[in-house]
């Protein structure tokens, strides 16, 4: 028997046909899950522009994900070849959203733990990521659901009482303040109750100022 033969018998001991129902199910429970994915993706969503290639994305990454594992654990080979397969691959689209890292890392480990076979933890584990996550987004939501930047430009008469319009705020942080020969434009980040909004928009009826602008903020996003 000649080497080849030899390494060839070796590699088809080790081999473990994978049935079709082993197939179907590991596609299905990966897809369920990436659907799960998307879904708590979807309703804790806080940017300007949903993009629904990427989230359509989570689902895919889930189920490809399961299914490269699926192979690999059944054959020495092809558990190498794709191993310095995808040692050349490069993924050059730009993630601007951290959190959207966090969710394509969630939907890639759910279809590593599906495809290993370990169904139930692969069930537990995302079902109570998903938990822990919509707890979290709750939690930081109405600690900053009341925060809003204010706009202000007028000219310098209106200085005290925009001054003493800000003071009535309470706290406030002081974002930005831009001056030139004509006006003035400052950008606070305050925690407004309707009646502060009042207030404010009631300097529109102060001589000299030009423009007050309330702008929900939630510390990253503008909406």
């Amino acid at each position: 028997m000649s080497i080849s033969d030899l390494i060839r018998n070796k590699f088809t001991e080790e081999f473990t046909a994978i049935s079709v129902g082993t197939l179907v199910t590991t596609l299905l429970l990966s897809f369920l899950l990436g659907l799960f994915v998307l879904v708590v993706y979807r309703l804790t969503y806080t940017g300007v522009s949903f993009s629904k290639s990427f989230a359509l994305s989570l689902v895919m990454l889930s189920m490809v994900t399961a299914l490269a594992i699926l192979t690999v654990r059944s054959n020495v080979v092809l558990s190498l070849g794709m191993v310095g397969a995808l040692s050349i691959v490069r993924f050059r689209t730009a993630i601007k959203d951290p959190m959207d890292t966090v969710f394509m890392f969630w939907s890639i480990v759910a279809g590593i733990i599906t495809g290993a076979g370990y169904v139930t933890v692969a069930l537990l584990a995302t079902l109570l990521l998903g938990v822990f996550f919509m707890v979290i987004h709750l939690v930081t939501g109405r600690m900053n659901s009341s925060t809003y930047l204010v706009v202000i430009r007028y000219t310098q008469k209106a200085e005290g009482a925009v001054r003493s319009r800000l003071g009535s705020l309470g706290k406030y942080k002081l974002k930005s303040r831009n001056e030139n020969l004509d006006e003035t434009e400052v950008v606070v980040e305050a925690k407004l109750t309707q009646k502060n909004m009042d207030a404010l928009a009631a300097l529109l009826d102060v001589d000299g100022v030009d423009d007050v602008n309330i702008i929900s903020y939630n510390g990253s996003t503008l909406l």
